[in-house]
């Protein structure tokens, strides 16, 4: 349970188990948040609450990366698994902001078109780079460690001599 250990250590090398007996454990609280984001309220406050979901996601974001490290792997690459909950936040938002205005407006038909034209879009765009992205990366963490030493140090599984 190394992970537990180093929630906010990005640098260095995780074996596979350290990331999997870890990763139930870190996914917990990012699910939670992004549970109660409230996607279809209007919110001033909703960048907390987007704030709230990269909060709790850091120790899982540190146990992905250095996980992705010790394959030789760049460790930013696990940050492509929240893009998509990030683009369509921004969607939300901006459609809420402009329902705002079209409604002060009294113009309450281009709302409507505006939903079609922005959100159905951004969701078909966020699914397709989920399903994309999702498949690599989870990919890259059942991989075996790179043997011996790697520009991300030294291999955890190998005792040194």
């Amino acid at each position: 349970m190394h992970g537990i250990k180093k929630p906010l250590i990005f640098k260095g090398r995780a074996i596979r188990s350290e990331f999997w007996w870890f990763a139930p454990i870190g996914i917990l609280p990012t699910t939670i948040a992004c549970w109660n984001i409230g996607w279809g309220k209007f919110e001033i406050y909703g960048g907390w609450r987007m704030l709230l979901l990269i909060f709790v996601s850091i120790p899982f974001l540190a146990a992905g990366s250095r996980r992705l490290q010790d394959m030789g792997e760049e460790g930013h690459q696990i940050l492509y698994l929240f893009l998509p909950v990030i683009m369509l936040w921004i969607a939300f938002q901006a459609l809420s902001w402009f329902s705002l205005i079209t409604l002060l407006l009294g113009i309450a038909f281009i709302m409507g078109i505006l939903a079609l034209l922005v959100l159905v879009p951004a969701y078909l765009f966020a699914l397709l780079t989920r399903l994309m992205s999702i498949g690599p990366i989870i990919g890259m963490l059942i991989v075996p460690s790179e043997p011996g030493t790697n520009r991300f140090g030294p291999n955890p599984n190998e005792v040194p001599s």
